[in-house]
């Protein structure tokens, strides 16, 4: 991994240093601030609704909860999945595919705001197909 400098001298790698020790609530809530930062940066003229959007647009699930996840739909493939288990992972694929339809919905809210479609807006996030 590269190390970079910011403006104040503060290296990347410090910046990644001090984040591992975050529990992973803090983790999230940073990462989600880092984006909304990230996003007035390339659009300075971001409005608060705009940001606000952006926030709940970007949060996923929790760091546990995803890792759960994922480590259930590895049981799913290589089929050792026990019948407990498949209803937690069928609970879980349930709340994920709530969570993309919100998302939707405000990646729509967003482009109404910016005036653009749909698809504009999310190639603009770096966002792909659902």
């Amino acid at each position: 991994m590269s190390t970079t400098r910011s403006k104040n001298g503060t290296s990347t790698t410090k910046l990644l240093q001090a984040t591992a020790n975050l529990s992973s609530f803090e983790l999230d809530n940073f990462v989600n601030q880092a984006i909304v930062l990230r996003a007035k940066r390339n659009a300075p003229n971001v409005s608060s609704d705009e940001a606000e959007l952006l926030l709940k647009i970007n949060q996923g699930l929790s760091s546990k909860t995803q890792k759960r996840f994922d480590e259930l739909a590895e049981k799913l493939q290589t089929e050792i999945m026990t019948l407990e288990e498949r209803g937690e992972f069928l609970k879980l694929t349930n709340r994920v595919e709530k969570q993309d339809a919100k998302r939707v919905e405000l990646l729509g809210k967003l482009a109404e705001i910016r005036k653009q479609t749909l698809d504009e807006v999310m190639k603009d996030l770096g966002i792909g197909q659902f």
